[in-house]
């Protein structure tokens, strides 16, 4: 992510040498490949994740989405699917609690069955996670009603489907989430959907800019703390 113009210019006076590293990374990795608005949008998305909830870049990069022509519809539909992303919870804990229950000899206890069409509508998709198996035996009804937050996403025409998994690429791949098995599903669909190499790789290549964001908090309360230890040496 591109820092604040007053953190990057002290970056310019304290390390130039890696300062001008960093440019020339960030020159390489501005997806040339992809759409200047969904560019914007997947640094929204890495940034307003609650993986990240970083609020400097969600202001910033919210605001160079409406700049490349977003609507609010698009910016609300990066933010809807941030929010389902708390299924990674269950996709990653139901499989070991089954697994711990079966090698403890527990045995499932009958749960009762409810219709689900949304859930057999992501089924019938092809999008049905397979780590949501068990969790679709054990609670159908909480999966359905999460599944149906999310797969609007996919049929109501506000964004792209590939441009949907480009922006679940980010959002699995970034480096305060690195959620491989999402990764990998969306990676997959998206080459499916006629993506191409150089447009995932511009994806991943945008996820990792996320790093100078260190610099965009931290150098701020470094300098605010020299200034403080100078004033309290001169006391």
């Amino acid at each position: 992510m591109q820092a604040s113009p007053s953190v990057f210019d002290r970056l310019k006076t304290m390390d130039p040498r890696w300062s001008a590293a960093w440019q020339a990374l960030e020159a390489q990795s501005a997806g040339a490949s992809l759409d200047p608005k969904l560019t914007a949008l997947i640094r929204l998305n890495i940034d307003v994740t609650a993986t990240h909830l970083y609020a400097p870049g969600v202001q910033r990069h919210l605001r160079a989405a409406l700049d490349a022509g977003a609507t609010r519809a698009e910016v609300m539909a990066v933010f809807r699917l941030a929010a389902v992303v708390g299924i990674h919870a269950l996709a990653l804990g139901v499989p070991m609690l089954e697994s711990e229950l079966a090698r403890r000899g527990m045995a499932d206890e009958p749960v009762r069955q409810f219709a689900t069409p949304v859930t057999d509508a992501v089924r019938a998709k092809g999008m049905f996670n397979p780590l949501w198996e068990t969790l679709s035996h054990w609670d159908p009804v909480w999966l359905e009603r999460f599944l149906a937050m999310g797969l609007p996403l996919w049929t109501d025409g506000v964004l792209p489907p590939l441009w949907i998994e480009f922006l679940c690429i980010s959002g699995d791949a970034a480096i305060t989430h690195m959620y491989g098995h999402g990764t990998q599903r969306h990676i997959e669909a998206a080459l499916r959907m006629g993506a191409s190499r150089e447009q995932v790789l511009d994806v991943l290549k945008i996820v990792s800019l996320q790093g100078i964001e260190s610099m965009e908090l931290a150098l701020p309360m470094l300098d605010a703390a020299l200034v403080e230890t100078i004033h309290q040496r001169a006391a």
